[in-house]
């Protein structure tokens, strides 16, 4: 089961998330778009992730000696995805919730996708569904280019969301699955 997905940036610096979605509560947060002071300290645990694996990809690019500019430019090629930086983290119990969690992420360039799921969540599927994710949001959204469209059209994220992890909870996919799920949404989308 997965706790929260989570959208957010990786340029030097601070980390902003730019979109987050909580799963056993309705409806989905951009930034621009906090909801209620009930969301409030949920918040505080999404930034801190955020900051966690913002802080964890920082690291490793320093010591791979890469830039954000290269990583930046493999971008700019429409036809293929760039290479991705996964990661796991473990989240302990007490620490944000009370049983422990495990953090699942995907970063590139300037953005990071980001899964928290229950410490006992298959990491492979869990990996499989960020990489549909992110192919989906950028052939509708062009996250990865302008990572800000998240939280300009949070609906549309809401919607490739609530394909891929229906409730939260991780499905294995075949091929013939994703391709469905994907007409779908272009009919969705563009409706």
């Amino acid at each position: 089961m997965v706790h929260a997905f989570i959208l957010h940036t990786l340029f030097p610096g601070s980390c902003k998330v730019l979109f987050y979605k909580i799963y056993g509560r309705s409806g989905c947060t951009s930034e621009d778009n906090e909801g209620t002071d009930s969301a409030r300290p949920e918040r505080g645990n999404i930034d801190y992730i955020a900051s966690q694996v913002h802080s964890e990809f920082q690291f490793r690019r320093s010591v791979t000696n890469r830039s954000v500019e290269e990583e930046v430019q493999s971008l700019s090629q429409e036809d293929q995805l760039p290479q991705f930086e996964l990661g796991f983290l473990r989240l302990p119990a007490e620490a944000l919730y009370s049983e422990e969690k495990i953090v699942v992420w995907l970063g590139t360039g300037n953005t990071c996708f980001t899964l928290v799921c229950h410490k006992n969540e298959n990491r492979t599927i869990a990996e499989h569904v960020l990489k549909i994710l992110i192919r989906c949001t950028q052939d509708y959204l062009r996250l990865l280019n302008q990572p800000a469209e998240a939280s300009l059209k949070g609906e549309r994220m809401c919607l490739i969301l609530s394909r891929f992890l229906p409730d939260g909870t991780l499905v294995f996919m075949n091929h013939r699955v994703v391709r469905s799920i994907e007409r779908e949404l272009e009919l969705l989308i563009k409706t």
